[in-house]
């Protein structure tokens, strides 16, 4: 038996309180997932602008099925980062982190492959390609999710930023591309597809060291059932804030459908553009040394979306058909009504994805239960009756979003329990000074 020393494992932080880390933490992903963000707005500018309304409406379907494509790899950034507060074991379950996610990645590939054709017809696309290029892009998407959970859960926020920033450049590189070389909607996910493998080669290099076999890695099993929780975790909240556009193809006409998907992107300026507050959040709760004011902890994190999104919303207000000009084109014009009240629906997404990621991180799962059966209110409610214009299928989502949101609030713990002996998190807790 050995004691480990700080000088043992040199490489690991050491633990910092809350209200130390989150701020320094925030700052620095705040700023490289801002412009990470901007790229991406950037990006959208670019696609827009080459393909119109019509096909801009299939693009914008087609990519939000691509955000549920990107679950695992949200899911396996969160777990993955939450199993690397263990020093004595990180190394290992960061390497069975990325295995397990190139496998997943591919299952999800090889299905989406197959359904190709089916996905052409619902989505009313020129081709099938474009359905192919966006499967293909799975495996590198998910392997980079579970590499950013490595260097979250290690707290190296400086080489995640870049990765994050790496991503979006890349990205508006190959918008850039398609919109010179005027492709189509096919050859636009082919470019990205390559922007996908540059993202995930960074992502290697710069998790070079941090990834081996090490003592004690965990079996797949064990990781595989922490990211069927997270999944269905972030299925809901996905299918809450990214089917508003799926639906409003199905409901709307060709022009609204593709009015609708460029305001609802001010929605999603917010929602991704805060999600930093969201991550930061996730090893300091998941190390139970730590978490000890875990509601003035989510508390700032939220109240700091709130704040952020009401700057979104008040510029949609004051200057939407700037906005849309620069986004769309005039073509876009019947979207500038709908830019503040989109900015404010994903303001209450950013709250609830702030709810969610500490219950995940703390091994919950009621508002995962909350955030799926209002995801399923909102589908009834604009297939059935709130379907009929743009207006009111923001009414319905606006509406659900704000009941999830009041209900994280009230499921928000007064303090982070105390393990009682001889517990699961007490074992380990004591196992990390034992070889």
């Amino acid at each position: 038996m050995t004691i480990a020393t700080p000088s043992a494992c040199p490489k690991d932080p050491m633990p910092l309180s809350p209200r130390r880390a989150l701020p320094a933490a925030a700052a620095v992903l705040g700023i490289s997932m801002g412009l990470a963000n901007l790229l991406s707005y950037v990006f959208v500018v670019f696609v827009s602008s080459a393909l119109g309304p019509a096909d801009f409406g299939g693009f914008s379907a087609l990519n939000t099925y691509g955000v549920l494509l990107a679950m695992p790899a949200g899911a396996f950034q969160v777990v993955v980062a939450a199993r690397q507060t263990d020093a004595a074991r990180a190394a290992g379950r960061a390497l069975t982190g990325v295995r397990s996610a190139l496998l997943v990645g591919s299952g999800l590939a090889v299905v989406t492959i197959a359904l190709a054709p089916v996905l052409r017809d619902v989505l009313r696309l020129d081709s099938a390609w474009s359905v192919v290029w966006l499967a293909l892009m799975v495996p590198p998407m998910t392997v980079t999710g579970a590499l950013q959970g490595v260097l979250l859960g290690r707290e190296r926020y400086g080489r995640l930023s870049g990765i994050y920033l790496v991503t979006g450049g890349t990205r508006l590189v190959a918008a850039v591309l398609a919109v010179v070389a005027g492709l189509s909607v096919a050859q636009i996910f082919a470019a990205t597809f390559v922007a996908s493998v540059v993202s995930v080669l960074a992502a290697l290099g710069v998790t070079r060291g941090l990834l081996g076999q090490g003592p004690r890695a965990e079996h797949p099993a064990e990781l595989l059932t922490g990211l069927v929780k997270s999944n269905v975790a972030l299925a809901g909240l996905t299918a809450l804030s990214s089917l508003d556009v799926v639906l409003a193809r199905a409901r709307l006409d060709d022009h609204d459908s593709g009015a609708y998907a460029l305001a609802a992107l001010f929605g999603r300026v917010v929602f991704w553009g805060t999600q930093f507050l969201a991550l930061t959040i996730v090893p300091t709760l998941a190390d139970r040394r730590r978490a000890t004011v875990v509601r003035s902890t989510l508390h700032r994190a939220a109240l700091t979306v709130v704040v952020l999104g009401g700057l979104v919303a008040l510029v949609c207000a004051l200057v939407p058909g700037l906005l849309v000009r620069l986004t769309g084109g005039s073509a876009f014009a019947d979207a500038e009504p709908l830019l503040v009240w989109c900015a404010l629906c994903g303001t209450l997404w950013a709250v609830v994805q702030v709810w969610l990621f500490a219950e995940m991180s703390r091994g919950g799962h009621v508002l995962t239960v909350v955030v799926w059966v209002a995801a399923g209110v909102q589908a009834l409610l604009v297939l059935t009756w709130l379907g009929d214009s743009p207006y009111e299928v923001v009414a319905a989502v606006g509406g659900t979003a704000g009941v999830v949101a009041l209900i994280g609030l009230m499921l928000v713990p007064a303090k982070e329990p105390a393990p009682s002996p001889g517990s699961a998190e007490t074992m380990e807790a004591l196992d990390l000074t034992h070889d």
